[in-house]
Parts: C-alpha cells; sequence; structure tokens
C-alpha cells in the first residue's frame, strides 16, 4: 500500500512539473521547428551503429526494456544496447521523452498507409500509447499493412501531415508528428509471421544517417 501511495504521489509530482514547464499533449511535439536533420550523431557508438547496421538484418534479444542488438557474425556474447522507441506520452510528454537525432530500436508497430515517396503512416510507441508517425524506408518498400518487425531507426525530426481519418470517421486530421528514419532493414526472421506486413529490399540506399 505504501509503494502504491509512492507511485501515485510521484505521478502527481509529474503531473505538477509538467504543468509549471507549460508542457501538454498539444504541445508534446515541440522539439522544434517542423523538419528534418542530416548531421551525423554527436558520439562514436550511434556513428558506428548508423554505418553497422545500415541496410542489414540484425538479431534482437528477449529483453523487454532495452534493445539488446547484434549481427549476424558477431563473436559470441557481443551484444549493443539500444532503447526501444517509445514516442511521446500524452499523459505526461516530458516522461522518457526522446532525444532528436538518436537511435532507437522501433518494436511493435503498426504500419497504417504509405504517404509516397517511400514514406509510410503509421502507429509507432509504447504498449499503452501508439501515436501517429512517418517513417522513412531507405532500405525496404513495403507492399502490404499490419505489424512491422522491430526496425533500428533514427529520430531525424517532425512533420506536419495531413492524413484520412480511420474508418469509420469521414474527412482528414493535420497534426505534427515524428519522423523515424529507418537504419537497419527489419529484425531476421527464419520464416515469415502471419498478419506482419509485407516488404521488400531495396537494390541501393541513398540518403544520409
Amino acid at each position: 500500500m505504501i509503494s502504491g501511495w509512492r507511485t501515485v504521489a510521484a505521478a502527481l509530482a509529474v503531473a505538477t512539473g509538467l504543468t509549471v514547464l507549460g508542457c501538454s499533449p498539444k504541445t508534446a511535439m515541440d522539439f522544434g521547428p517542423a523538419g528534418e536533420t542530416n548531421a551525423p550523431p554527436k558520439d562514436k557508438l550511434s556513428r558506428e551503429i548508423l554505418r553497422e547496421f545500415d541496410g542489414r538484418e540484425f538479431m534482437l534479444g528477449k529483453n523487454d526494456r532495452i534493445a539488446e542488438v547484434w549481427l549476424p557474425g558477431w563473436a559470441p556474447g557481443r551484444k549493443i544496447l539500444i532503447p526501444f522507441w517509445l514516442g511521446v506520452n500524452p499523459l505526461f510528454p516530458m516522461l522518457l521523452r526522446p532525444t532528436l537525432g538518436h537511435i532507437y530500436v522501433m518494436s511493435e508497430s503498426v504500419l497504417v498507409r504509405p504517404l509516397g515517396d517511400n514514406r509510410y503512416l503509421i502507429r509507432a510507441g509504447s504498449k499503452m500509447f501508439k501515436e501517429d508517425t512517418v517513417f522513412e524506408a531507405r532500405h525496404t518498400h513495403y507492399t502490404g499493412t499490419g505489424k512491422m518487425l522491430p526496425t533500428v531507426v533514427r529520430f531525424v525530426g517532425t512533420a506536419v501531415i495531413t492524413a484520412p481519418r480511420d474508418a469509420p470517421a469521414f474527412g482528414t486530421v493535420t497534426e505534427k508528428v515524428p519522423i523515424l528514419r529507418e537504419v537497419s532493414l527489419p529484425m531476421h526472421l527464419d520464416s515469415p509471421l502471419p498478419g506482419y506486413a509485407k516488404f521488400e529490399v531495396e537494390k541501393a540506399a541513398s540518403a544520409p544517417g
């Protein structure tokens, strides 16, 4: 019971802090002007991930708190830890807030529809909150909708998009959403899984990290 009250108190403290900071669900995506960054990451490890995982399948461990990833052929036991993409929590926008330009593993996202120019509207985030997101494919071309296999991505900016509302609703919705740029190919699987979006691997990749 004491532990439960501490949890509630902590949540209230976070909520109070957000009110003071002026951060709300409406301003949650205020990472600056809409647009993308092509500047390389500042840290060495992120630059190495962009280089080594670029257009390659990877292996994913079973840790559901942080992604343990490695490439086929690596020495046994060698792994890299990458945070999962949790998006922005609409209740507590500053909690585990993503950092522009950082690398994440996007897990269990849902592809909704293509947007053109090999961009897709997807729903990505935590298990509780999945928000509209632009997925910028560089190595794959999706030929269907459905769940997406875990993929290493980079959070490169935000975009203002206008997209059709989900049926049975009519009309469109205009919103500011995060942009996730594909780094790796989807996680390696020995055989396809039913219900997952089908994709084709592009022969050549372009666009900077």
